[in-house]
């Protein structure tokens, strides 16, 4: 689970709770005035927050065992920036699903295997990376958690036959 959507729902429970004690409690004094002055600003505070991490932003969760490479963005390491590097991958999990980002740690290895992909995709070639376990025959590059990946052409779609 995303931590930025426990944090969310985390924001949701504790506003809820400050509405519940305000309704239960009615007769405040001047240090519950000043709790609930400082209080209700850190929940907007941390439901803000939640959202601004949430929207838009790449997913840390395994990849789909088989999607379709839309785009890659690859940010190599920078020492002198303090850059660790990264892998942005734009993909499609199914063939009626809405493309969903994903981010990886940087591999040379991977990289190598991305700049080919993009170049047949530049081709007219569809590539369709597929997922598997470390201890697999099949090619591809680790990306950590006993996980590889690799890319193959999609196969030709076919049109509808004529009527």
């Amino acid at each position: 689970m995303n931590n930025y959507l426990l944090l969310i729902g985390l924001s949701y429970v504790l506003l809820v709770m400050f509405i519940v004690w305000v309704g239960f409690y009615k007769g405040f004094g001047t240090k519950s005035k000043i709790l609930i002055s400082l209080l209700l600003p850190a929940i907007y505070y941390l439901h803000w927050f939640g959202l601004q991490q949430s929207k838009g932003w790449p997913s840390d969760q395994t990849l789909p065992t088989q999607f379709e490479l839309i785009s890659a963005d690859i940010v190599e390491p920078n020492q002198s920036k303090e850059v660790l590097g990264n892998i942005h991958l734009w993909i499609r999990p199914e063939e009626d699903d809405a493309p969903r980002s994903y981010i990886l740690p940087y591999s040379r290895d991977l990289h190598k295997r991305l700049f080919e992909a993009k170049q047949r995709t530049t081709q007219g070639r569809r590539q369709i990376g597929l997922l598997s376990g470390s201890d697999s025959r099949e090619g591809g590059s680790d990306i950590g958690g006993g996980m590889k990946l690799g890319f193959k052409n999609a196969p030709r779609r076919r049109l509808p036959a004529k009527k």
